[in-house]
């Protein structure tokens, strides 16, 4: 049934119909074989996380809560099976804060990033970060999941994902610069925030989710102070170009189609 329902789709998987487990794939492959890129060196392992996010769904359907976001159970489930295939040594400590701003350009002499325009130099950045940036910036950016979806997916609190994100794009940014620039000579308090504030709140400002009074304090800093507002504005660049360059659509191959299709049906 082409115009089926997601939770019945998955409560026809739950039952043993392998038909509507085809389906599911159907609609969903390219946007997981997005998130899977985030944890996988390559073509080959993609197919692999692939598959194997939908042969968890056939073993798993029967956990999951109708009503809820079926996008966001399946990506939960490509990024569990991700982490299992793609385990970090140990934890790396966060910089701070500051750190990742000044390699991101804050405070820098004018930096255009012209090569925004280059979708190749995007992805090559997304994907010379850790495995936790980049499944952040795909779900968000490239997927385009509302906080609260990829929250779900990533199992973490929705601040823990902003937090996350924004230090995400700071990397990306960093990565995508085409060379280094100066640091911050002396941080000023303009409109009732320092140049630190702002940078603590810029994620939040640029996805709308800054409460208006601090959304004011942020403009009023933005408007008297222009290094502030340059690195703000490329901020804003990297991360539409992410999401208009990298989030369309993109066609899963029929050779890997048949594959996984294939591997589905020999699970029955």
């Amino acid at each position: 049934m082409p115009g089926e329902h997601e939770d019945r789709l998955i409560a026809r998987i739950a039952a043993g119909e392998t038909e509507a487990l085809a389906t599911l794939f159907t609609r969903h492959a390219r946007a997981i074989r997005s998130v899977a890129r985030a944890f996988a060196p390559d073509d080959a392992a993609v197919e692999d996380l692939v598959q194997e996010t939908f042969l968890s769904v056939l073993r798993s359907a029967h956990t999951y809560r109708p009503g809820g976001s079926a996008r966001a159970w399946l990506y939960a489930i490509t990024r569990n099976a991700g982490r299992r295939s793609h385990r970090r040594d140990r934890e790396l400590a966060e910089p701070p804060l500051l750190e990742l701003g000044v390699a991101a350009g804050w405070g820098a002499p004018d930096d255009p990033l012209d090569r925004l325009a280059d979708t190749d130099v995007l992805a090559r950045g997304i994907a010379s970060l850790p495995p936790e940036d980049r499944e952040v910036l795909v779900l968000r950016d490239v997927e385009g999941l509302s906080g609260e979806e990829a929250a779900a997916a990533l199992a973490l609190t929705l601040p823990a994902t902003k937090s996350r994100l924004h230090r995400a794009r700071l990397r990306l940014m960093a990565a995508v610069r085409s060379e280094e620039g100066g640091v911050v000579a002396h941080e000023r308090e303009v409109g009732g925030l320092t140049c630190g504030a702002v940078l603590t709140r810029l994620g939040d400002y640029i996805d709308g989710d800054l409460p208006a009074p601090d959304v004011e304090r942020v403009d009023a800093h933005l408007r008297g102070c222009t290094v502030c507002e340059r690195f703000g504005g490329r901020y804003a660049r990297v991360v539409h170009a992410a999401r208009e360059r990298l989030g369309a659509d993109h066609a899963i191959d029929d050779a890997t189609f048949e594959r996984v299709r294939a591997a589905l049906e020999a699970a029955k």
